[in-house]
């Protein structure tokens, strides 16, 4: 018995259908893990933008840690509820899922050399997490964005690229690196990302139904 051969057509419909799935899925509560990190990084880089301007005590620089602290339970117990509800994935779910594996294990690698270099007496090297959140981040939202086709998610994207290397050359270039600028910018960022495409693909969808 023959595969039946899809036409052209039908190739266009079945990928559009694959899209929709996966933009169903990002846009559903229980599955909003990209918003979660969002919301995480956001609510951590303003308590360490308060708490730094307010006390110069870098010690509060700690509080970035509860990114990965928080974010790494969370993530797994909503990848376990994602699990047991036995939503069959699109290759589209599966290209978007290794995006942001890759992403999350560059992070743990970085923070690793990250934590080796201070140990060698070279505490600026944390600014390479800085740079990541920019760059790799908004460079895997941007793929993000071209799998959903949503440009909400390619243009928080492209902006947070640029930002990092705007950042990057403002360090090349011996300006300082202000907490006053640089937060607020990372939050602007991860806004653009995240809360926002969620938000519109989430009004899309409803309007659909």
């Amino acid at each position: 018995m023959e595969d039946k051969k899809l036409t052209p057509q039908e190739s266009m419909e079945l990928i559009a259908a694959m899209i929709q799935n996966t933009k169903q899925r990002v846009a559903s509560p229980n599955l909003k893990i990209s918003v979660m990190w969002a919301v995480l990084s956001i609510v951590t880089a303003t308590a360490a933008w308060v708490l730094l301007t307010t006390t110069h005590n870098l010690w509060f620089n700690l509080v970035w840690f509860a990114i990965p602290v928080i974010g790494i339970p969370a993530n797994i117990i909503m990848s376990n509820q994602t699990r047991s509800k036995s939503l069959t994935k699109t290759y589209i779910d599966r290209l978007s899922d290794g995006v942001w594996k890759t992403v999350g294990y560059i992070a743990i690698g970085l923070t690793i050399i990250c934590f080796i270099a201070q140990q060698c007496g070279y505490p600026g090297a944390w600014l390479a997490m800085l740079y990541y959140a920019f760059i790799i981040v908004g460079f895997a939202a941007v793929i993000s964005g071209l799998l959903l086709r949503e440009n909400s998610y390619i243009f928080g994207g492209f902006f947070s690229i640029f930002s990092g290397f705007a950042v990057i050359i403002c360090n090349l270039c011996q300006i300082p690196l202000l907490y006053s600028w640089v937060v607020p910018l990372y939050i602007l960022c991860f806004l653009l990302m995240f809360i926002v495409p969620a938000f519109i693909v989430s009004r899309k969808l409803k309007k659909e139904a």
